[in-house]
Order: C-alpha cells, then sequence, then structure tokens
C-alpha cells in the first residue's frame, strides 16, 4: 500500500508542468540552448523539478542526425556516471539490512580479487580510495580502442591481472570506475541476483521508470535510444557507445524517468530514510583530509547552499543530475553530444531559480583588446626557455622573428601579443601569462593561478635514446610496446594501437610523455635498461620488463 501511494504521488507530481511553464521562465531557458535549435545539430533534453513537480521538460536539438529525430523528454540516453548513485542506493540498501558492512574486507564477497597486503574495504570503493586502477586507462594501454567495446567481464578480468595497488587504500582519492563496478559484483553476490535483476526490481519497477535499464547487452535493441555525436558546429561524427561496465555506467533513461527518481529521492531525504542519508555521507582519508564523495554522488556546500550531484560522459553521452534539497530543486541534463558542458549549463539553470544563491561563474579573462607595446628585445630574450606547469607538462616560449611564441608539449606552437613588461596574451589559450622574477631571466611564470618554475631542458642525443630501444611486455596487462628510435624520435609501436611518439621529460632524465601515458624507465645492477613504469591518469607505475 505504501509504494502504490509513493507511486500515486509520484504521477501526479509528474502529470503536468506545474500548470504551465511561466512564459519568462521558458524563454530563459530556451536562451540558454539556442544553439541546438539550428538543424543539424545533436542537443540536450532538460527538465527542472521543483517543489516537488515538474517545473520545466523540453528536448533541443535532434536525437539522430542521419533521420533528423528530434530531442523530446522521452528520449533515451546513456546517463554513462551519472548510474553511479543507483549503486550506491544499492549499496545503502544491504548497509541498512545488515547483509554488508561499510568496513567489511571485500575479499569476503570478492575472493578472486588479488591480495595486495593491504585491506580494501567496501568503504573504500564507494569513496575511490581503494588504490584498484582505473578501468579505461588500463585497458586502452592494454589495446583496447575507444571505438570499440569494453564489457563487464573484460573489467573483472582486469582487475584479477592488477599486480600492485596504484597507492595504499584510504591513503588518496583517486576516481575508479572499477570500484562501482566491484560494488555491482558484490550486489550479485549478496542478493542471488544479478545487478541489473536488482535494480529493476528495487528502483526501475517500484518508481514506475518503464523506459529505464542498467544495459547488459550493447547489441541490445533500445527503443527511442539517442545516438551520440562528437564535434561542434556544423560538422558532427557519429560515436560507437559499446559499453557494459555494470555499476559505474551503462543505465540508459530518459529525463522523465529520472524525475520521478529525484522526487521519490526529495521525499525520502525529507522523511529521514536512513538509506538516503546515508548516501550522502562523504569520507575521510587515513590523513584525516576531507574528500566530498558520497554514495555515487559528489556533496558540496557553496554560499551555504547544499549540493549534491554527479556528472557523466561516455562515447559522446554528457549527462548530469544536480540536486539542491534544501530549496527542493532538481536539474536533470542529458546531452548527446561530447562538447555539452553539463556544469556550466546546469549551474545556469539553477542561478534562474536560486539567484544570487548560486555564485557566479569565473569572469573570463580577455586582453585581446588592450593595446600592445613594442617591447625590448632583450626583454623578451629574459622570457624565452622552458617552464614546468606540471608532472610532465611543460611549456616552452621561443622568439622567432621578433615575436614570442608558445608551445606546450605535445602541442602545436602558437603566436603570442605582449601586453606589458611582464605580461602576454596568448590567443589561442584564451588566457595571459604573467612572468615573475625577472632578473637576467624570468625565473617562473603565472598561468591560471599555477605557478611555473623555469627548468633546464635535459637534452637527449640520438646514441642515448637508443639505449631505450627494445620490447617491453606488460603480465598484468599481457602486451607489449616495441620502442625503436626514428628520425632521432623515440616511437612506440602497438599491435592494435599503432605507432606514437614518446617525447623526453624536459627535466627529468630517463622519462618521456605521449597521449597514452607517461614512461619512467629503470635500470638493472649492470646500469643497464631493465623496464619502464607506465603512469597514465588514473592508473599509477604499470609494469613493463624489456625482453
Amino acid at each position: 500500500m505504501k509504494t502504490l501511494c509513493t507511486l500515486l504521488l509520484l504521477l501526479s507530481s509528474l502529470s503536468g508542468i506545474a500548470q504551465g511553464t511561466p512564459d519568462s521562465l521558458q524563454a530563459r531557458i530556451d536562451a540558454l540552448f539556442k544553439e541546438y535549435g539550428h538543424p543539424g545539430s545533436p542537443g540536450v533534453a532538460v527538465l527542472v523539478v521543483k517543489d516537488g513537480a515538474v517545473a520545466f521538460k523540453k528536448g533541443y536539438g535532434l536525437a539522430n542526425l542521419e533521420y533528423d529525430i528530434p530531442i523530446t523528454p522521452a528520449t533515451v540516453f546513456d546517463i554513462a556516471s551519472v548510474s553511479k548513485q543507483f549503486t550506491g542506493f544499492a549499496i545503502s540498501t544491504l548497509i541498512q539490512e545488515g547483509k554488508i558492512s561499510p568496513d567489511d574486507d571485500i575479499h569476503k564477497y570478492l575472493p578472486d580479487v588479488p591480495q595486495f597486503g593491504k585491506t580494501i574495504t567496501v568503504r573504500n570503493l564507494i569513496h575511490h580510495t581503494s588504490g584498484l586502477r582505473d578501468w579505461p586507462a588500463a585497458l586502452h594501454a592494454a589495446g583496447w580502442r575507444w571505438d570499440e567495446s569494453f564489457r563487464y567481464e573484460d573489467i573483472m578480468r582486469m582487475v584479477k591481472q592488477q599486480r600492485e595497488l596504484d597507492f595504499d587504500p584510504g591513503a588518496q582519492y583517486s576516481y575508479s570506475n572499477t570500484g562501482y563496478n566491484l560494488l555491482a559484483a558484490i550486489v550479485a553476490k549478496v542478493s542471488g541476483k544479478t545487478f541489473p535483476e536488482w535494480v529493476d526490481d528495487h528502483i526501475f519497477k517500484p518508481l514506475d521508470m518503464h523506459t529505464s535499464l542498467v544495459c547488459s547487452d550493447y547489441a541490445k535493441v533500445v527503443k527511442h535510444l539517442a545516438s551520440s555525436y562528437s564535434g561542434n558546429g556544423g560538422a558532427y561524427n557519429k560515436n560507437n557507445d559499446a559499453l557494459t561496465a555494470l555499476g559505474s555506467s551503462s543505465i540508459f533513461t530518459t529525463v522523465e524517468d529520472l524525475a520521478k527518481w529525484v522526487i521519490h529521492f526529495q521525499q525520502a531525504l525529507d522523511r529521514q530514510d536512513p538509506v538516503y542519508v546515508r548516501m550522502l555521507e562523504t569520507d575521510t582519508l587515513n590523513n584525516s583530509q576531507k574528500i566530498n564523495y558520497a554514495y555515487g554522488l559528489e556533496v558540496s556546500r557553496n554560499n551555504g547552499v547544499l549540493r549534491f550531484s554527479h556528472d557523466g560522459g561516455w562515447a559522446g553521452f554528457r549527462t548530469i543530475i544536480s540536486n539542491y534539497p534544501d530549496q527542493k530543486l532538481s536539474i536533470i541534463l542529458l546531452s548527446n553530444t561530447g562538447s555539452f558542458d553539463v556544469y556550466t549549463n546546469a549551474n545556469a539553470i539553477a542561478k534562474l531559480f536560486l539567484k544570487d544563491k548560486i555564485p557566479a561563474g569565473p569572469k573570463r579573462e580577455d586582453m585581446s583588446s588592450l593595446p600592445d607595446i613594442n617591447a625590448d628585445t632583450l626583454l623578451l630574450k629574459k622570457y624565452v626557455g622552458s617552464y614546468q606547469l606540471g608532472a610532465g607538462w611543460y611549456v616552452t616560449f621561443t622568439l622567432e622573428n621578433g615575436q614570442i611564441m608558445v608551445q606546450a608539449n605535445g602541442e602545436d606552437k602558437f603566436p603570442t601579443a605582449v601586453k606589458s613588461d611582464t605580461v602576454l596574451w596568448v590567443p589561442a589559450y584564451g588566457s595571459s601569462v604573467t612572468f615573475r622574477n625577472i632578473k637576467d631571466k624570468a625565473g617562473a611564470l603565472k598561468y591560471r593561478g599555477i605557478i611555473a618554475p623555469r627548468v633546464t631542458p635535459v637534452h637527449v642525443t640520438p646514441a642515448q635514446l637508443r639505449q631505450y630501444a627494445g620490447v617491453y611486455y606488460s603480465a598484468e596487462l599481457e602486451t607489449a610496446y616495441r620502442l625503436s628510435v626514428e628520425n632521432d624520435k623515440l616511437v612506440a609501436h602497438h599491435m592494435r594501437l599503432g605507432d606514437f611518439t614518446f617525447d623526453p621529460d624536459l627535466a627529468a632524465a630517463g622519462k618521456f610523455s605521449s597521449y597514452n601515458g607517461n614512461i619512467t624507465f629503470f635500470k638493472d645492477k649492470q646500469q643497464k635498461i631493465a623496464g619502464f613504469r607506465l603512469t597514465n591518469g588514473r592508473i599509477q607505475n604499470i609494469l613493463f620488463t624489456k625482453q
């Protein structure tokens, strides 16, 4: 009876759009998404819930460019990592039922996960503090291409192959999709149902989310499913969405179905339902540092306003649910274009409702209209050199035909404009660069809040490069890279990923970087190259040995 009453309340909340949307609100939201009104553009489905009822819903742009099918509130999207909150709900429910504890060792439920000599708890998986490698970067390093299938079974095999943790559990926060895939496996193990069955029985059916599903077969025909695209303006390319990452992603749904979820969530919080209250609990690291990630949700407070939200991005889909529980406001945006900015657009809608409670975004810097100065060549020469913005991230300034040029490693070279004795404007970056500690040479620079010290580049000769040539194999990834020196460059060859160049680190010998990650070579006792460690974003120090 309680479930039926809840369902009737939800249906009455969704039956209309609060007796019609005010013209001013309609016009303001339309203005935010006017770029998706031109022919041949993908777009976004928008839905706003206020005070327990749908205040606005509309589709903009096309769900399918080939057949000119428009996006509507009933269009189905892959919501990517927005799916994690449903996994969080499942885990919180099992905790409430006394079937699991957040402090349980995951090996209690998943004995096939390797023993790393460190205890990984359910809590570590929930809050991304486990040290487990993130599967997108790990499987790509093993040879998976971004345009092909990534299956749940691939992810679970990858986990069983992992040889070392990226860090001790609880020592760091590092967003790991893999952790949520393992949470889905725990749900299945404890409940005796598959993860899709559990979610369907406990969420989708009770809330009448009749178009929603957990995708366990990427070849399944899904009615009213949007295609996804990359590109901007007039030229778009289709993306291939072939993912079954149960727990971390792979829920297909609509803004209308998600409205039922957020209305139900708000009602549960209002009555202090412990399952939902727990979902907003964050955690701390071993050093007591607080992190803002809860049960598949990011929790923040700005200007005294509480928000919990999560965004998602995969294969051209960009999605977000952003909730303001104290103001009873939820914003749902599901887009099928990879260039869609979920947070900017969600915040813009929130500001329409919450006014000054939502802080304005950072004012965009623009020095293009300021006059250039004719700087002395001696001054410009003080800027010339390389500066370290971060690990493996450098920017180099050169003086060419009286003009300062800038080039970040792995990127094109761009012109700059001198605006003062210490400031350059880089149109291509849309940002200024301010030089600091200028004596004989500038000692550092400031770029978008980053202080980058000057570095003296390490020079690597072709003869030195040749010591790195050879075949390197990873037992963990079961893959090999062949390195050779071609045109004085260190080139990697991989059967599936093709050829790509590793550029030497400007400040550290034996380190190289590429768009497929960074490698650091190590030597044996005879001081010969014995292998390298690969790091790429959310995977760290994967061992490759020289064959």
